[in-house]
């Protein structure tokens, strides 16, 4: 276990390596009523699920022999001396933010199951792999709770971004939820107590498909924000969804095919939002897939493009997937783990590897603090 000395943040321990897995999510209810503008005044809920596919954050410091101090692999790889040349976002102003002193070097490798910016809340698992991933570097726990609160920040405070508060949520917690965001305070996580036969039953009748467009979350959810004054009956609508989806899936007498048709009632009305919600191609897919026998469906999301997901009974499917020939269908479950740590290898020696690794660094970094949340 790592040393330390106090409260204060120093100690001689390096791990080798982090290995961060964070879940993606589907949202069935409520999205659009998570945003601070909305529920800060009338509250706000969610009904959501994190799945079986990833993002995986790799994690290491990274030794002083070479040339550069950074090294950031994503959709490019980077490698460079001082924070401020780095060019993901989320990276620079975390490591940028979360030091009082210049970050040690690290290496920081990027990799997931499904493709980004496609309403999966793949940018906010990646915020809070990296977060996860940098105090685990420090030997220091973070709840799940304060990493999606501490992921909140970063996006909205640090990067300025028109984003809600349901993914950092519900990919940090992992399972499937009611989240409350209330109006004096940040959130209340609910788990939705199914047997496993309800369980299955739900995920038997999940369809994902992608439909090969990426979109920028924020810029769709700027315009929708735009027209919240205007749609109020809309977004008052989808939060009390969140209620009726719950009890249609508690209650184990009740089909999931009217889960499914609450679903389509909850897009026309997201799809209302902002002409930016949907698309041409999406309306043309979307329609296909219902006339071939989905009870439902929605796009992920704020909007745009990325993955649609329907409701279908069973012996419907395979008219479904003849229906939508352009599209990938993705299969997936249900999760309940929420991000954790998938490697915390220990093993090297402060005393005889600090130089190597960081200047000594190890021995005076301070470790980053959490935030305090009023």
């Amino acid at each position: 276990m790592p040393v330390t000395r106090s409260a204060g943040a120093f100690f001689m321990w390096i791990p080798q390596m982090v290995i961060v897995r964070t879940p993606l999510r589907i949202s069935f209810f409520g999205g659009g009523t998570d945003h601070p503008t909305w529920f800060r005044e009338h509250g706000g809920a969610v009904l959501s699920t994190s799945i079986n596919k990833y993002v995986y954050l790799q994690m290491r410091r990274l030794p002083s022999i070479f040339s550069f101090n950074y090294r950031v692999s994503w959709r490019m790889l980077e490698e460079v001396k001082t924070v401020a040349e780095i060019q993901h976002p989320v990276v620079r102003e975390v490591l940028g933010n979360y030091f009082k002193k210049t970050p040690p070097r690290f290496e920081i490798v990027y990799n997931a199951d499904l493709p980004g910016r496609s309403g999966l809340g793949s940018s906010s698992a990646f915020t809070v792999a990296l977060l996860q991933g940098l105090w685990a570097q420090y030997g220091r726990l973070i709840s799940n709770y304060d990493l999606a609160l501490e992921a909140m920040h970063v996006e909205q405070d640090l990067l300025k971004e028109a984003v809600g508060c349901q993914d950092q949520v519900a990919v940090s917690v992992g399972g499937l939820n009611r989240i409350d965001f209330l109006q004096n305070g940040p959130f209340r996580v609910t788990p939705l107590p199914l047997m496993n036969k309800r369980r299955e039953e739900l995920e038997s009748h999940m369809m994902l498909f992608f439909t090969h467009y990426q979109r920028s979350a924020s810029a769709v959810e700027t315009d929708k924000l735009r027209n919240f004054a205007k749609k109020q009956a809309n977004l008052h609508r989808m939060r009390e969804m969140v209620d009726e989806g719950q009890n249609i899936l508690l209650n184990p007498n009740a089909s999931i095919s009217e889960f499914g048709k609450l679903m389509h009632e909850g897009w026309c009305l997201k799809r209302d939002l902002s002409s930016a919600v949907s698309s041409s191609d999406i309306d043309d897919a979307y329609e296909a897939a219902m006339k071939a026998g989905a009870s439902g469906g929605k796009l992920l999301g704020a909007g745009g493009g990325g993955f649609l997901l329907f409701m279908v009974e069973p012996e419907r499917q395979k008219a479904v997937r003849d229906a939508l020939p352009q599209l990938v269908q993705v299969p997936i479950k249900m999760e309940t783990r929420g991000s954790h740590l998938a490697m915390f290898e220990q093993g090297l020696d402060a005393a005889s590897d600090a130089d190597f690794y960081d200047d000594q660094a190890s021995q005076t970094a301070e470790i980053p603090q959490k935030r305090v949340f009023g």
